[in-house]
Parts: C-alpha cells; structure tokens; sequence
C-alpha cells in the first residue's frame, strides 16, 4: 500500500499495463462535482468531450497517429468505466469509501455534532417497467401489487420449462404514492442529516420502495449510530414527519436507542369536532385548533393539568389588541364585561386524540418541528444539484451504489468549501 499513489501503477509481470486506480476513481467523483449522475455512460462522454477533466483525472487523449497502440494514461473505454463501477459495487468499496468520508469530516470538526438527526425519504424515477400481479394476503383476501417484470438469468431455451427460478428484474422499486393522484414507478432512497448545519450524514437505498416511510426510519437512524458511534453518543432527539407519529414506534426509539422521536402530528381520521364546544365556538379542527363563528382561530396558550383542560384564547392584532373588540358576533360569544378577548378551556376528553404530554399545539412543539424541513433542503442538493432522479440501472445494489458515490462527492465538496 505504501507503494500506491496517483498516478503509479502496480508493475505486472505480464499483460497490458492497467489502467490507474485513482484516476478512475477521480473520473465519477468529478462528474457528480460537475452535476451530472456518476455512470459510466456519462463519465465517458465528459472524458471525451472535455479534455481539462480528462488532464484532471490523470487521463490524455488518444494520438491520431498511435490510435492503434494502447497506452495506460490514454482515456479508459466506457467498457473498463463500466468494469470499474461494477467491481467497486460488488465489493462494497462505494460504502467504505462514503463512510470514511464522513468520519473524516466529523473527527476533524468540519461537522460539527448536534443533538438531533432528521430524516425523510425521496424518490428516484426507476429505470424499468412494472406488472401488476394478483395475489391473497394471510387472511386470504385478494390483493394486487405492482412490482417489476421478471425475468431469468439463464440461457435456457425454453423458460416455461427450464427448472431455474424467476428473478425481478428491477428488484427494490415500487410503486411510490405521494397523494390520490400522484403516484410514481421508482425507488426509494432513507436521508438523515443534521438540521442546525443542514447536512447530509448517510442515504441509503430502501428494499421497497412500495413500504411505509415510518417502517425505514428506525433501521436507518440504527444503521447511522453503529457506523458513527462517537455521533451517538450527542443525539438525544430525532425529527420526522407524520408517518412516524405512532405511540409504539416512539417508545421502541426511546427503549432500544434511547432518543426521543418527534414527528409531526398525524390526526389521522379524526373529525373536526362540533358537539359539546363552548359558547360561541364553532368547531375544534383535527389538529387541536378552536375556530370561532367569526372564523378566527383561537390562539394555544397552555394546560391545566389539575383540571385536565386545554387553555385557548383569542388572537391579537398587530396593536396587541384583541380581535373580539369590534366583533360583530362579540354577542354571541364573549361577555359583556370582557375587555381582553374570550379565553376558553377544552377539555382532554373532547380532543382525545391529542397526547396532552406534548400537544402538537405548543410553541416548544412548533419550534422543535420547525427544524425537520431542513431535510429537503439535503435532498435537493443530493438529487439536483449532484445527480438526476432518473436512474439508469436497475437493482437495489445499482442504486445504493448511486447514492454512495453521489455521498462521497458531497462531503468531499463540504471539506473543500470549508
């Protein structure tokens, strides 16, 4: 190893000799630097159409005149680019690689620790074509799932018959369903970062992309703490958004990793509720928030847990005034001898499905969550400004070594712009 350096190439005692290690290496991490998605099709037509990144990279063009002889320096084919992408994949080299760039980043304090993680998913358009296939869950209801063709790694003439199993041939993607309308065929890629500074820590490449996002984040922030130990140690807090905000998930984080999950709140099928309100209150909203029958919202202000009730009052103006003087239902809501604005209490019982222990109500709640959707900001950088969301291989291996790759150039530029 003390022998290897950019540039020296291992002697060999026969055979062509081989291309350089790191200038390969350099050829992918410079097409993410430059913006473009790190495969081989594409570092080759930058190595050839851009002859500075090809200097860069430790490379040289071909001479017209010696087209015919081989020389290690000249530009690799797309065949050895794609070579050495498959056996930097195979072999988890991408993973190390990200892994130790990070830890580099965090033991030389260019990151700097924090005491929460916040993590969301995003999807990558899929490069393949899917089926729908009909099928009986454990209860014996009928049931239908998209999922990729299939297809066999053999060369049998005849598949009906051939006794080699059926693969997928897109294994990982799904379908990713953002709303009623809005579904997409792809994968699906687990983010967490540090909120406060706003950087990406690790992505890796989810089994299904047709899975709940509340069933990834566990898994991952475990995978993130037995790979980055000493950052462990400093996280007491983990962000996310509603699909996480389930009562057993929050006590598994709290049992087994010791932190606490906040997520955003998920009324789920509550109603707005509209029976037993106090006088002048139209409804209560899902998520906790009185309207009155002007249509103001009343304003949280804390609890009374002696008396186990919700306090609310009117909101102000911007001269601090409240906005039930002058009210033309001021009547039928307030009394007369109110000068400061309704103040009204909610009782636990009427908004059951909100945890007074921490009411997603609360300015302390508010403020908290108003770090999570520094998340997305980590997404863009890692999937528009580094990369594409359309993918070009296929396999859940392929994409995790995209985002590997798409890592490690991300946390090589923070160490450089530092």
């Amino acid at each position: 190893p003390m022998e290897l350096s950019p540039g020296v190439v291992p002697a060999r005692l026969a055979g062509r000799q081989p291309k350089c290690f790191f200038g390969l290496f350099k050829s992918f991490l410079g097409t993410v630097l430059m913006g473009f998605p790190a495969e081989p099709e594409q570092v080759h037509l930058l190595l050839t159409s851009n002859p500075s990144f090809a200097r860069v990279c430790g490379f040289s063009p071909k001479e017209k005149d010696k087209s015919w002889q081989y020389v290690a320096h000249q530009i690799p084919s797309l065949r050895k680019l794609e070579q050495f992408d498959q056996v930097m994949r195979e072999s988890g080299l991408w993973d190390i690689i990200k892994v130790s760039e990070v830890t580099t980043n965090l033991r030389t304090g260019i990151i700097k620790k924090e005491t929460e993680l916040v993590g969301d998913t995003t999807h990558y358009h899929a490069y393949s074509g899917f089926e729908t296939v009909n099928y009986e869950d454990d209860k014996g209801n009928a049931k239908k799932k998209s999922q990729s063709k299939v297809t066999k790694a053999c060369r049998c003439d005849e598949w009906s018959t051939c006794p080699h199993d059926w693969e997928l041939t897109d294994d990982g993607a799904g379908t990713v369903v953002k709303s009623k309308t809005k579904m997409y065929w792809g994968h699906k890629a687990s983010v967490i970062g540090l909120p406060g500074q706003g950087i990406a820590l690790d992505a890796v490449a989810v089994a299904d992309a047709a899975s709940h996002d509340g069933q990834t984040f566990f898994p991952h922030v475990k995978k993130v703490f037995e790979e980055y130990p000493d950052l462990a140690t400093s996280i007491n807090r983990v962000l996310y958004d509603s699909a996480c905000d389930d009562a057993e998930l929050k006590a598994r984080f709290k049992d087994e990793l010791d932190v606490e999950l906040k997520a955003s709140f998920n009324p789920r099928r509550s109603k707005a509720t509209t029976v037993n309100l106090p006088r002048g209150i139209a409804k209560i909203t899902p998520y906790g928030v009185p309207v009155c029958v002007a249509g103001y919202e009343l304003d949280y202000q804390g609890i009374r847990y002696d008396r186990e009730k919700f306090i609310y009052e009117a909101p102000r103006k911007e001269d601090r005034t409240s906005v039930c003087a002058g009210c033309p239902m001021r009547d039928e809501c307030c009394n007369q001898s109110t000068q400061s604005g309704r103040t009204i209490t909610v009782s636990f019982d009427t908004l059951p499905h909100i945890d007074p222990n921490d009411p997603p109500m609360a300015k302390r709640f508010k403020a908290i969550m108003r770090r999570r959707p520094s998340v997305e900001r980590m997404i863009k950088r890692l999937k528009c400004d580094l990369g594409d969301d359309r993918l070009s291989k296929r396999g859940n291996e392929s994409f995790q070594a995209y985002l590997d790759k798409t890592m490690i150039a991300y946390h090589l530029l923070i160490r450089h712009s530092h």
